[in-house]
């Protein structure tokens, strides 16, 4: 930065010189060679003491190439080979100053020596700087100035004057790398060739032994003293230079400079600094307070941390060490808030500018806190922000601390671990900048959508903490309390159910919705079983049904897709609902067998909110057909509880059952509910009921028609087959109950009634082979493939067994008869029939020896009628005689006896 920015008294004095000079300067590139042998001849370093914490003097010295043929000014120095533009000076990471403790200079004080005035105040100098000049009168040795820093691009600036030129040092923090100091010497006079410098700042400006060197600008400059009278400071001593807290490893001090005549082309050397020793001596005494912002059980909460590092500011003592590692782990119980994560951004490490020392640009949106900053080398508190990091793999919950003010470009990366059993939460920040710090505020977000969820009882919980400073490996260990004291009646289970048709007009297609609700702060849902009332069935003729190794990756084909889910988890008001706009879709599929049931529901659910994606949570859901009522029931398996580290708690699992034409209601409108049995982790047990009532079944027909046929001997005494078949049309209501009566023609042959399986054989699918006495066949439009099996004589709590029909197929059914016999006929009684729709049902008993019939009469002489009495669903009534059909007159027909 060139000095004609800084007075414009600088530049009515000096402003003609220095342009001519610099027109000379410039110029003259063309006429020398060897610009480019520029560069450093030697720096050296010092300080005054190596004691870790100490307040050292600090002297920097440095030479610059020269030309051995150029002429000899009168001081003794050669002409460097080129005049320097800029100067660039980085200390090692802890070594710093604290221009806050000294008094600072003015500009309008500082340039008040070019009109002749005194300059600087006495009390704002920190050091000496001892610069060589060719082609000048003499060596300057010159005050160094604590000045007022210009902007908030600055931490720092010092200043002086080489004879009467101003020089500013302006002094940064290297935010994109170690955070030490650099400082620059931007735009020097090109009226004036530097050749050297030796430049001391002082630990401590007030100490006596500085006394002879408080230089007033007039003795430096025009005449040329190197020492002043014994001079007080008249400041109370306070310390502007200290040395790092850390012990290991060689300190250096780096320096870089170019020319005018080749700007950009830098020359570097490094002058090594003694070791620092004596680590054992820094104390460092940390303090942490954790206070959730909600003291109410179960709920959303942010989170107050306080950091408190008591500094020593003696100018006798040793500087209090400083953080470098931090550990804290929040109480079991409070863990990370899902509903956080609704409209959340993250900060990636282009947008955050990492290793520039440039402001950060995160989005408002990945913003999860605030932060304050209480260091003593910055003129106030500094306000940062902390933001959501971009997730990784395995990596999920990471944070930036950042703070852009006072030239300070802070950027900390930090780590939040989340135990992936229990999501107890542990932070961690590593390597923290080498800077004293007396207070760090974290203030994390709070209310509806707070980052934490507290522990789900009331008490008192403790943080545990460790920080390690960089003066020693050993951390300090300790904890701090936090009370949870309200809203305090957490823990009940009482979850609710909703679920029904959209459309409830009976014996038609509609979609199918359900709610299961939990309220917060009660026990979380991790068990769910559904059971549909009589009727309320599935469409599967159609539907391709996902392969097991897709349904287990959760990667099934829209073909076998039947809905979708949507679920809500979190604490609070405002719980996080999964889908969220712009994010992988929910989906519900069709499965095949899983856990001895015919079918299952595939749930796919992706995890994903905000910057999140916590994988995909596939869960498998049992789908049975009770045998004799056709009535449904879907058990799920476990509802993941964690994700992630990440708690699900389940406010709210819909389920959109949305297929076309694949759910069907029933045809009854009997007052029914949907059952749902709920269990929680810790045993806890509900058994909320949804009503549910279908509608408009009398505007449904019902005529169903039964059509009957013996075949075999027709004379008195044989023992024909039957064949019994039954059509209903589509759209009818369903059958609720049938008898059957045969014709006083036909008898029971109890004779013939030998082998009977028992109801255990029945269960375990074992009925011997002797007690099949015929086959029955069943078509429904809501399956691909017929259902078909044997019928069974099965023992019965009647005096006669019961006809059993077997239906085995894509779902297995038991279509039971009671047998009796009523006003002389045998009659077959199906009280419970399934309210399923059934085009075509035919059932065939043996004849012959394995006949269960036989006739009393010759059937040809008369025909016979059976009675058939058909209640619907719906309530109505069909009551037909149909014909008994028979043998009589076909050709050459030999009866079986």
């Amino acid at each position: 930065m060139s000095f004609l920015r800084h007075s414009r008294a600088a530049v009515k004095l000096f402003g003609l010189s220095a342009s001519l000079s610099l027109v000379l300067a410039i110029g003259a590139t063309s006429a020398r060679a060897d610009f480019s042998d520029y560069g450093f001849a030697s720096a050296s370093a010092s300080v005054s003491t190596s004691q870790a914490g100490a307040h050292p003097d600090m002297t920097l010295q440095f030479a610059l190439k020269t030309d051995p043929a150029s002429l000899v000014d009168p001081t003794g120095l050669k002409k460097p080979y080129a005049k320097t533009q800029d100067l660039v000076v980085n200390l090692p990471p802890g070594l710093i100053g604290n221009p806050n403790a000294i008094p600072r200079c003015s500009m309008q004080r500082f340039v008040t020596f070019l009109a002749g005035g005194s300059g600087c105040e006495q009390d704002s100098q920190v050091g000496v700087s001892s610069i060589g000049l060719y082609e000048f009168l003499g060596r300057l040795t010159e005050p160094v100035y604590n000045m007022e820093v210009p902007s908030n691009d600055t931490v720092a600036r010092l200043g002086f004057y080489a004879g009467a030129l101003p020089y500013f040092i302006n002094i940064s923090v290297r935010s994109g790398g170690d955070y030490g100091l650099t400082a620059k010497l931007e735009g020097i006079p090109a009226v004036q060739t530097m050749v050297s410098a030796t430049t001391e700042l002082w630990g401590v400006p007030a100490d006596s032994t500085h006394n002879t060197l408080r230089l007033t600008p007039k003795e430096a400059y025009p005449e040329f003293k190197s020492e002043s009278p014994p001079r007080s400071s008249g400041l109370a001593p306070a310390p502007f230079m200290t040395n790092p807290v850390n012990c290991e490893g060689p300190l250096t001090i780096g320096l870089t400079s170019d020319s005018y005549q080749l700007p950009g082309q830098f020359s570097a050397i490094s002058a090594p600094l003694p070791a620092i020793t004596g680590c054992g001596k820094v104390d460092f005494q940390p303090g942490l307070t954790v206070t959730p912002t909600s003291r109410e059980a179960a709920a959303p909460t942010g989170l107050d941390a306080t950091l408190t590092i008591p500094q020593n500011e003696t100018h006798q003592g040793i500087a209090t060490g400083q953080l470098r590692d931090a550990t804290v782990t929040l109480p079991k119980g409070m863990t990370i808030a899902s509903g956080a994560a609704d409209g959340l951004q993250a900060c990636s490490s282009a947008q955050v500018r990492l290793g520039e020392d440039v402001a950060a640009a995160c989005p408002d949106a990945a913003k999860i806190g605030t932060a304050e900053f209480d260091v003593p080398a910055l003129s106030r508190r500094v306000q940062g922000a902390l933001y959501q990091r971009t997730p990784e793999p395995g990596n999920l919950f990471r944070i930036w601390l950042v703070a852009d003010e006072l030239g300070v470009h802070v950027k900390i990366p930090g780590e939040i671990h989340a135990d992936p059993g229990t999501g107890q939460i542990s932070s961690i920040f590593l390597d923290n900048p080498r800077v004293p710090v007396r207070e760090l505020k974290l203030h994390f977000k709070s209310g509806s959508k707070g980052v934490l969820a507290n522990p789900a009882s009331c008490g008192t919980y403790a943080t545990s903490f460790q920080f390690t400073p960089w003066s020693s490996p050993v951390p300090i260990a300790a904890t701090t309390p936090m009370t949870i004291d309200q809203s305090c009646a957490t823990g009940g289970f009482s979850p609710g159910l909703s679920a029904g048709t959209t459309s409830p007009s009976a014996g038609s297609f509609s979609s199918f919705a359900m709610d299961v609700t939990r309220k917060d702060g009660e026990q979380n849902i991790s068990g769910l079983s559904l059971t549909m009332p009589p009727g309320l069935l599935g469409k599967l003729a159609g539907i391709p049904l996902c392969p097991e190794a897709e349904a287990t990756s959760g990667t099934c084909s829209a073909a076998s897709q039947v809905g979708t889910t949507t679920v809500a988890a979190g604490p609070g008001p405002t719980p996080l609902w999964i889908p969220q706009p712009g994010k992988a879709p929910t989906a519900v599929y069709l499965g095949g067998p899983y856990k001895g049931a015919p079918y299952s529901l595939i749930v796919v659910t992706p995890a994903q909110a905000g910057p999140f994606d916590l994988g995909t949570v596939v869960v498998r859901a049992a789908i049975s057909v009770d045998p004799t009522t056709a009535q449904v029931s879907v058990k799920s398996d476990p509802l993941p509880q964690i994700l992630e580290g990440v708690p699900v708690s389940y406010r709210d699992i819909h389920v959109d059952v949305n297929r076309q034409k694949f759910i069907l209601n029933p045809t009854s409108c009997d007052p029914m509910s949907i059952e749902a049995q709920l269990t929680s982790p810790a045993g806890a047990s509900a058994g909320p009921s949804s009503r549910f009532q279908a509608a408009s079944c009398a505007s449904l027909g019902f005529k169903p028609r039964l059509s009957t046929k013996l075949s075999g001997g027709t004379r008195r005494g044989a023992y024909p087959a039957l064949r019994a078949e039954l059509k209903a049309r589509p759209g009818d209501a369903n059958i609720a109950r049938a008898a059957v009566t045969l014709p006083h023609s036909e008898f029971l042959a109890q004779n013939h009634i030998r082998t009977v399986c028992t109801r255990v054989q029945f269960r375990a699918n074992r009925c011997p082979a002797g007690s099949i006495y015929g086959h029955v066949r069943a078509i429904s439009p809501l399956l691909d493939l017929p259902l078909e099996g044997p019928v069974y004589l099965r023992s019965s709590s009647n005096p006669l067994p019961d006809l059993v029909g077997a239906l085995r197929g894509q779902v297995d059914l038991d279509i039971v008869g009671r047998i009796d016999s009523v006003n002389g006929g045998i009659r077959t009684t199906f009280e419970t029939v399934p309210d399923a729709p059934v085009s075509k049902f035919v059932i065939t008993m043996k004849g012959g020896r394995k006949g269960l019939l036989v006739n009393s009469r010759n059937l040809c002489a008369s025909p016979s009628f059976s009675v058939v009495k058909f209640d619907g669903q719906n309530g109505k009534t069909a009551d037909q005689r149909p014909r008994l059909k028979n043998s009589c007159g076909a050709k050459s027909r030999r009866e079986s006896g």
